[in-house]
Order: structure tokens, then C-alpha cells, then sequence
């Protein structure tokens, strides 16, 4: 009588459990999983919105890597794309270990400089667009007064050649205060008597941080290096709201032309095929970053300890 009514009463706190995750999974459902599958149905078809779809196979993803006269920005908003990643991904893991480092040396105002780090990493996309285009703005913004100081036409957007650079350092600054966060954690976690142990050895503040703290951090500099890669594979609203791809499609990045496929061009289906390229992409680096991860080969080697024990 008794497990009966404790079984009844887990049933039901299992019950009130799970109503309160339904809301939850309906959206999973309803607005996340129905349209990755659809998508990936779409992007075997020829669709232009007005018309139904017709089935063509795997054509759209043969044209999109065979014929450049058909889609020439394919190739192109991919290389921008990756050189955008190259651009942005180096200077923000570079950045973050010099700003991470100067706040774990215990300096004054330290959670002050936290919160100001942080700020841009909760801030829309959109405000942060629109603030760095008031100050690059050649005529009303920083930059603007240079050149009324200076006598210079200087436009950072207006070039091929510093558009997509601009974006680059926009991007380390805006996900600064995320990167600084997790690198801080990893530094603090350090034992401190490996310092206290360089300190013996005369080593100084450069010795200690090559060969202390560089080592400490390394799984977490990995892991940034896989997460900040994904995320410029991913860029697209500052692309879209400051420059619209240009000038010349030196920042029409893989999203950017992913979009401009969808509403310029009204091809859905190559679209889809395009988002699906991507997304093969993507789940390759994760994998890598999985598999090379340091500690991943000892926590998988656990692993097969602990199940194989269990079996």
C-alpha cells in the first residue's frame, strides 16, 4: 500500500513536470524540428515561392559546386566568409588571453572591467551595428571628425579593402566579454602552486604566463577556437545591416548570400541546399573539436571504464 501510493505520487510529480516543459516542446516541435526537416525535404526541389515545388534531386547541390556562371557568389561569399573567420577568430583568442590575463593579476576595479567587457556580448545585434556605424560614419561620426580635422575622405565601409577587417574587430569586440568569462574561469582554476613553483625558478610574469598559464588554458583556448569558428561561419547581421554585402561583395558572407538567395533570387530550394552545405560544415569542426579536444581521449578512455564495468 505504501509503494503504491509512492509510485502514484512520483507518477503525478512526473506529470506536473512534465506540463510545465510542454509549452517547451511543442515549440521544439513545432518551430525548430518540423522546419530542419522540410528544409532539408526543400532543398531537393526547384521552388520560387509562387509555384509548388518540383523534386530535382541533388541537383541544387551539383549546380552550386559545378557551374560558377549560374552561381558565381557561391564560391565568393564562401571564401569571404572564411576569411572572415581567419580575420576574426586569431585576434579574438589573442585579445582575450591579454585582457583575461591583466584582470586575473588582480588589478583595481577589477569587476568593474568585468561588467564593462561584458556589456557588448548582451547587446543586440542591431544597436551594436548601429553604434559602430555612427562612429565610422565618414561624415557625422569619430571618423568623420578626423577627416574634417585632417583634411582625409577616409570611408572604412566604402572599401574592399577595410570593410570586412572593420567587421572582424567589431566582432572580437562585441563577443569579448563572453570569451574573457570562460578564459577567466580556466586561469582562476589553475593551481597556484605551479606559480609559486616558476617563482622559485626566477621565472617573472612573461615566464609564468608562457609556461604556466598557456598550458593551464589550452582546453579552453581550444574550445573557444571551435566556438568562435562556428560563429563567423555564421555572420550575417552586421553583413546585412551596415554594408548589405558590399562594396563589391567583399562582405557577403555565406548567410548574407544564403539570404539574398531566399528573397533577392527567390530560389528556395538552392537555398536550402546552401544552409544544408553549411550546416555539413559546421558539424565537421564540432566533430574535430570533439575528437582533438585536449582530455577528450582521456575522458573518452573513462568512459569506456566506467560502461564497460557496468556491462
Amino acid at each position: 500500500m505504501i509503494v503504491t501510493k509512492i509510485n502514484r505520487q512520483k507518477r503525478k510529480t512526473a506529470l506536473i513536470g512534465w506540463l510545465f516543459i510542454l509549452p517547451l516542446i511543442i515549440y521544439f516541435i513545432v518551430f525548430q524540428l518540423a522546419p530542419i526537416f522540410m528544409s532539408f525535404g526543400i532543398s531537393f526541389t526547384e521552388w520560387n515561392w509562387r509555384n509548388a515545388p518540383i523534386f530535382v534531386g541533388f541537383q541544387n547541390y551539383i549546380q552550386l559546386f559545378s557551374n560558377r556562371i549560374l552561381y558565381p557568389n557561391f564560391w565568393k561569399s564562401l571564401g569571404v566568409t572564411i576569411e572572415y573567420m581567419l580575420l576574426s577568430v586569431p585576434l579574438s583568442i589573442v585579445v582575450t588571453l591579454i585582457v583575461s590575463a591583466m584582470l586575473n593579476s588582480k588589478i583595481k576595479g577589477e569587476k568593474f572591467f568585468k561588467s564593462a567587457f561584458f556589456i557588448p556580448s548582451v547587446t543586440a545585434g542591431v544597436a551594436i551595428s548601429a553604434i559602430w556605424m555612427f562612429l565610422i560614419d565618414p561624415t557625422y561620426g569619430v571618423v568623420g571628425a578626423m577627416n574634417r580635422a585632417w583634411g582625409t575622405n577616409i570611408n572604412l565601409l566604402g572599401r574592399t579593402t577595410t570593410a570586412l577587417p572593420l567587421m572582424a574587430i567589431m566582432a572580437v569586440w562585441s563577443g569579448l566579454g563572453y570569451n574573457v568569462l570562460i578564459m577567466l574561469s580556466a586561469m582562476k582554476n589553475i593551481n597556484p602552486s605551479l606559480y609559486e613553483a616558476c617563482e622559485i625558478d626566477g621565472g617573472g610574469a612573461v615566464r609564468k604566463f608562457f609556461h604556466v598559464t598557456l598550458p593551464g588554458v589550452a582546453p579552453t583556448i581550444f574550445f573557444l577556437c571551435i566556438t568562435s569558428t562556428i560563429g563567423s561561419l555564421q555572420a550575417f547581421d552586421q553583413m546585412y545591416l551596415m554594408t548589405g554585402g558590399g562594396p563589391d561583395g567583399s562582405t557577403t558572407t555565406f548567410m548574407l548570400e544564403i539570404y539574398n538567395m531566399i528573397f533577392s533570387y527567390q530560389e528556395v530550394g538552392t537555398a536550402s541546399a546552401m544552409s544544408y552545405i553549411l550546416f555539413s560544415l559546421i558539424l565537421l569542426i564540432t566533430l574535430i573539436g570533439q575528437r582533438f579536444l585536449p582530455g577528450s581521449k582521456e575522458r573518452r578512455e573513462e568512459r569506456k571504464v566506467k560502461y564497460g564495468k557496468g556491462h
